[in-house]
């Protein structure tokens, strides 16, 4: 199936349930992930955390605030998506990646008492990048695919507009006669 006929929308339910489904099976073997478990070597590791923060653990400020900011971040992104171009596929799948990603969360800080569950932890040795999960993944790769969008199209504009300087009609020379 060419992606042309892939409907952008589709990417908030697909990042949206893979999330749920690979949650659910790391809570479902919660034991054995506490433990670590190697999928490539030291390189990539699946292990359960509880994430009480935003984004990598930080700001641990509370589940009221972080669940509202993900609701109100919810909104805004159904908003943009609804308002965006309709040929603007790439951008918009871009911001429905974000929207399945930031739904998965959302669902974790409502129904498991403001965590989030985190289990794909990549690196090496000691130098480990912080633990993520599938809903992560959609806002991250969306977030960035947005970000070259517009990165993109304004680069786009820029060139066009300087391609069209305005040169002023030469005037006649005055005759000195």
């Amino acid at each position: 199936m060419s992606l042309r006929f892939f409907p952008p929308w589709l990417w908030a339910p697909l990042v949206l349930v893979v999330d749920f489904i690979t949650k659910r099976l790391v809570l479902a073997n919660e034991a054995a992930l506490r433990a670590r478990v190697e999928v490539i070597g030291d390189f990539l590791r699946f292990v359960y955390v509880r994430n009480p923060g935003s984004a990598m653990g930080l700001f641990p400020v509370g589940r009221v605030f972080l669940v509202t900011v993900s609701f109100a971040a919810t909104i805004f992104l159904v908003y943009l998506y609804r308002t965006a171009d309709p040929q603007l596929r790439v951008r918009k799948a871009a911001m429905a990646g974000i929207l399945g990603g930031a739904l998965g969360n959302l669902i974790d800080r409502v129904f498991y008492g403001g965590f989030v569950v985190d289990f794909i932890d990549v690196g090496l040795g000691t130098s480990r990048f912080y633990t993520f999960n599938i809903a992560d993944v959609g806002v991250s790769i969306g977030g960035a695919i947005l970000f070259l969008c517009i990165l993109l199209e304004g680069r786009n504009a820029g060139s066009s507009s300087d391609d069209e300087i305005m040169v002023e009609p030469e005037s006649p020379e005055p005759n000195h006669e």
